[in-house]
């Protein structure tokens, strides 16, 4: 009999983390080496180090907003909204950076945990396996985050031009493009292609850190309800069955290891959870609430809407899997409640009492958990929050003019 290939919870991530270091996170080395004990964290890296320059660029970043806004501007919803963007992310690289630093040790620890399951009699060949889950999920989410950055700078470019041609054309193109989109850089800093590349490069990697942010959370949920849904599948042929006592003594003992897990993974998971719902909540309310007084040309309209179906959908995605761990835990219930009478023990007892009784799910330090019930909740806040907020709106009577009203979007 052919063994199945170990499909273990890091190889199944690590070319994402590779690619993340493209974009300033997970600074390690050695992440495709044989074994955890190559992997490589150095706090004097090269990686470490652009880690760091987007650390002080972030920081320049949010101090200019919140700045020019006080002192040049007006802080209004779309500059709040801006500073809230800025400050959570990079909360979330932060984040990101604690978590690589101690990456080897949390994958040694989950790998103690879940060697149980990359073996027979719980391993399997399967066509999806957690490889090629993982894999599947962020490549289409990477795709999605692509096209609605190709249609924001496709939007923003044709608002500018339109702005160029009709309205002023004293200076060069690209000067206008950039000082109409970041003013609060260049009300400070003269116009230069050294700025505008540092400025894009941290702009693009805060866009990559807030996808990242939920896409982390999928890839940790989908490793955990994995092993649970092995589980299941293992002891469903005992179901109804007159087995040994010693059979569900070690079935205790391997879903008290995925519980182990569950609860060492949600005390690390839980900044990036508060980080990532905090950001995604509010940005689908802020958007939603835009989008009964946006007015624009099709094309910004098209990345306007794409946008919030965007992350809407990621947002989600992001729940409905996490979620899935807490659902997947509770499954063998079925299976303890069909014990004969005959075979009734000690320990099927105390395994039916674990499963009652235990919370297998992550959470935002204990605020709120992430099961189904959380996924009602918030869309019964957003409902609401929708319907006193379109009190507020206010239908505009006379059409502004393009190049005095400042629009960003045309």
């Amino acid at each position: 009999m052919e063994v199945p290939e170990i499909d273990d919870f890091h190889r199944a991530v690590r070319p994402f983390l590779l690619i993340s270091q493209l974009f300033s996170l997970f600074p390690l080395s050695g992440l495709f080496g044989p074994t955890l004990q190559d992997i490589r964290f150095r706090w004097y890296g090269p990686g470490t180090i652009y880690s760091v320059y987007f650390f002080f660029s972030a920081v320049v970043t949010l101090t200019a907003h919140i700045y020019y806004s006080l002192n040049v501007g007006t802080m209004g919803t779309a500059e709040i909204s801006n500073i809230i963007y800025y400050l959570l992310n990079l909360c979330g690289a932060i984040v990101f950076l604690v978590i690589a630093a101690r990456w080897r040790t949390i994958m040694e620890k989950w790998r103690s945990l879940e060697e149980t399951f990359l073996h027979p009699p719980y391993a399997e060949r399967r066509f999806w396996s957690l490889k090629r889950v993982i894999a599947a999920i962020g490549i289409t989410m990477f795709v999605l985050a692509f096209v609605e950055d190709a249609l924001h700078v496709a939007s923003v470019y044709y608002t500018n031009l339109q702005f160029y041609n009709r309205c002023d054309n004293s200076s060069p193109f690209w000067t206008l493009f950039y000082e109409r989109e970041h003013p609060k850089f260049f009300h400070y800093l003269p116009y230069s292609l050294p700025a505008v590349l540092l400025l894009e490069l941290t702009h693009k990697i805060f866009l990559y850190v807030w996808t990242f942010m939920d896409l982390f959370i999928i890839f940790v949920a989908l490793g955990l309800a994995r092993r649970y849904e092995q589980f299941y599948r293992h002891a469903v042929r005992y179901k109804g069955r007159h087995v040994m006592g010693t059979v569900w003594q070690q079935l205790r003992l391997d879903y008290g290891k995925i519980s182990h897990l569950v609860a060492y993974m949600e005390g690390i998971m839980a900044p990036i959870i508060i980080c990532t719902t905090a950001s995604d909540l509010y940005f689908i309310f802020y958007q939603m609430f835009n989008s009964f007084q946006f007015s624009a040309s099709l094309l910004s309209e098209v990345y306007f809407k794409f946008s919030l179906a965007f992350l809407i959908f990621r947002t989600l995605v992001m729940l409905l899997i996490a979620s899935n761990i807490h659902v997947a835990s509770l499954r063998p219930l079925d299976i303890l409640r069909s014990t004969p009478m005959s075979c009734w023990t000690i320990d099927v007892q105390r395994f039916t009492q674990e499963l009652l009784t235990s919370r297998n799910c992550l959470s935002g330090y204990g605020f709120f958990f992430l099961n189904r019930s959380v996924i009602l909740a918030m869309a019964g806040t957003l409902i609401t929050y929708e319907l006193v907020m379109l009190k507020e709106v206010i239908p505009s009577t006379e059409k502004s003019d393009f190049c005095e009203g400042g629009k960003r979007l045309y």
